[in-house]
């Protein structure tokens, strides 16, 4: 063997048996919890206490399904905080939507609010540069999760790591002084509020003060203490960066100051988001509710099946009699999912599913693996809707571009979406809204947290809006007598449309979708 192949096999073995550690080298970490930080002082609580004491043990909640809505909430939360900030984001990328959050973060910890930010390390290589510097601020702390041990080759981590490193932190948190927690759908990226410049995701938040905001603060601090969540510091070099901090800072106002920012808070403002979601604190609807969610064991493939979001969730569920709603951008129900739907549908309950036609899917290998299983669903008459790459804009953003035309500002994108919305409801009695897919991913490999509401009025609210607007934002899926799948769209009663071919699809695209579907990889989607 010539020396050169010696040494060649050598560092290979050498970075075959760095891998089998899993994780680099971890630091003692000091044990943190957000309770340790009285906020009974701060203006939040003021506000919200009274309305505890008026409603013990219940939850007030607010819907944020306007992308608008969802950005001023954030943005006004975190101009309102006055001792902590806990964020806990699947992606923060670096756009203006990033970038502004973190602004209005960076005065918040000037202000002397202590801020945590944990972010999963799977979206994180663009932005652990900015982290790093950010995390020199002292009351910034910065975690990534689950971390690459090859900063810079990822894919060795993916080809000697894969069990690990398919694992990722899917949740999404944001809690301000111990009062109000935001969970959901949505990142920080550009595209969650609309200011995508290709596409946008159609996406739902809810607000939650009261039990349940207490029980999302405890799932982060589980999450920020686990041994898989490493400080920024410990991961990255800095002499990789040349960005200093004075230097972020600068960039940070730049982008603040910016037309296309300031044009887009602009509009978050004149939409009255502020106003109706914080000046009017007594319109939080008020109901029992419970948040569930992964623990961290689940991500290290220790937890047994029992502790998953999904079984406590669906112990806690009631049976659907009537009604069953199902809003999940990426549907792979398998075959035991698509048995108990089809069970309940032939048990007369009406079943309907939206999830994202092909063209409208951001992750389009999924479609592969849901559109199998189109045929018997609708087969045992349950209802499938496929949300439209184009949506009628008349009904989506009406009021959005009223607002925009009055003060004169350019919307970009709003003709392309994508759903990204994961929520259900069961006749007129409960409702989920939260961050998991009705998909194999969500169930067995993702972290994932979300809310049961048992609020009536909510759930009726849903069905009545999907029985008025379905049938503008998505296509219709009905088998015709040769048992092949048509889709159906109306644009308006006088102007309905049928496809019998997969709406913008090409014939190659199906070919590859229907090899892809052979491959048994189901179970990472």
């Amino acid at each position: 063997m010539s020396l050169s192949l010696k040494i060649f096999l050598s560092c290979l073995l050498s970075i075959g048996i760095a891998a089998c550690s899993t994780l680099p080298p971890q630091q003692p970490q000091p044990i943190q919890s957000a309770l340790s930080t009285d906020t009974r002082d701060t203006s939040l609580a003021k506000m919200i206490q009274p309305l505890r004491l008026q409603h013990p043990d219940l939850t007030g909640y607010h819907i944020l399904s306007d992308p608008l809505d969802a950005l001023a909430a954030r943005i006004s939360l975190i101009n309102q905080a006055e001792k902590t900030l806990d964020l806990q984001y699947y992606i923060w990328n670096n756009d203006r939507i990033g970038a502004l959050a973190l602004y209005s973060i960076l005065q918040a910890a000037n202000r002397g609010v202590k801020v945590r930010l944990l972010i999963d390390d799977n979206n994180a290589k663009e932005m652990e540069g900015i982290f790093l510097v950010l995390d020199q601020h002292p009351n910034i702390d910065i975690k990534l999760y689950n971390p690459y041990r090859f900063r810079h080759y990822r894919a060795i981590d993916m080809l000697l790591d894969l069990k690990r490193i398919n694992r990722r932190m899917h949740n999404k948190s944001f809690i301000v002084d111990n009062q109000i927690a935001l969970i959901g759908g949505r990142n920080m990226s550009d595209q969650y509020y609309n200011l995508g410049d290709n596409y946008q995701f159609a996406d739902v938040d809810v607000m939650l003060v009261g039990q349940s905001s207490d029980q999302v603060i405890n799932s982060f601090d589980n999450y920020w203490n686990d041994d898989y969540a490493y400080p920024v510091k410990q991961l990255v070099n800095p002499q990789q960066y040349r960005l200093d901090y004075d230097n972020l800072t600068q960039q940070l106002a730049q982008n603040y100051k910016e037309i296309s920012t300031q044009n887009y808070l602009d509009l978050a403002y004149h939409s009255q988001a502020f106003e109706r979601n914080f000046n009017q604190l007594m319109h939080f609807n008020w109901t029992q509710a419970e948040v569930f969610s992964d623990p961290p064991e689940k991500i290290k493939g220790t937890a047994v099946p029992a502790q998953y979001l999904g079984p406590q969730l669906l112990a806690k569920l009631e049976k659907p009699e009537h009604h069953l709603d199902i809003i999940s951008a990426y549907f792979v129900p398998g075959k035991e999912g698509t048995a108990q739907l089809n069970a309940l549908a032939q048990q007369g309950v009406k079943v309907r599913i939206l999830t994202n036609s092909f063209k409208a899917n951001d992750v389009p290998i999924v479609h592969a693996f849901y559109s199998k299983y189109r045929p018997d669903l609708l087969d045992h008459n349950v209802q499938l809707y496929e949300f439209l790459y184009s949506p009628d804009q008349e009904v989506l953003h009406k009021d959005i571009e009223e607002i925009a035309q009055k003060i004169k500002v350019n919307i970009k994108g709003l003709s392309h979406a994508s759903l990204h919305a994961k929520l259900f409801a069961i006749d007129d009695k409960q409702v989920f809204i939260g961050s998991p897919n009705f998909d194999p991913r969500s169930a067995y490999l993702n972290s994932e947290i979300g809310v049961l509401l048992n609020s009536p009025t909510l759930a009726q609210g849903i069905h009545q809006a999907m029985n008025q607007n379905l049938s503008h934002y998505a296509y219709k899926l009905l088998l015709n007598a040769d048992h092949h799948i048509n889709w159906q769209v109306e644009k308006n009663t006088k102007d309905i449309r049928e496809f019998k071919t997969e709406p913008r699809m090409r014939w190659y695209q199906k070919a590859a979708l229907k090899v892809l579907s052979w491959l048994p990889i189901e179970g990472f989607m």
